[in-house]
């Protein structure tokens, strides 16, 4: 019985770190804000959302060349789409970040995943600097 108690509360303690993470989560009428001292933070969006099954797929094979193309108006701040798998795309408003800090960027913009809709789009702010976003194709104006 102890062994069980020991792994309840090991559980407990790990879930409360992962939902600890600096997650802001917007819609029309509502925003939540959870903080962590790694990250300054993250928001999640329900338009321009990519599908999950698509970001999972750019998470586990990404482009090992990205495309530095400037993809925002000329009247805006720069915004860079690296690189895309399916309808989903990384986005940063920072040139030539490396690729696996995008990755891990968004592995934790997984955690936007809209369960009932199988959906996501989320922009985390970096401590390091710079931002980066998940979403759709059509996403550059969603993130920034």
């Amino acid at each position: 019985m102890r062994f069980f108690v020991d792994i309840i509360l090991a559980l407990a303690i790990l879930g409360g770190a992962a939902f600890s993470r600096p997650i802001q989560v917007a819609d029309e009428t509502t925003m939540r804000v959870w903080s962590a001292p790694e990250l300054t933070t993250t928001q999640c969006f329900a338009q321009h959302a990519a599908f999950a099954s698509d970001c999972a797929s750019l998470l586990t094979n990404p482009s090992t060349t990205a495309d530095w193309t400037n993809v925002a108006p000329l009247e805006v701040s720069p915004v860079f789409k690296p690189f895309c798998s399916g309808n989903c795309c990384i986005f940063t408003d920072t040139p030539d970040m490396p690729i696996e800090d995008l990755v891990s960027a968004g592995s934790t913009l997984m955690g936007c995943l809209q369960p009932v809709n199988g959906l996501l789009n989320g922009v985390i702010k970096l401590e390091s600097g710079g931002s980066v976003c998940m979403a759709d194709l059509t996403g550059t104006n969603s993130c920034f």
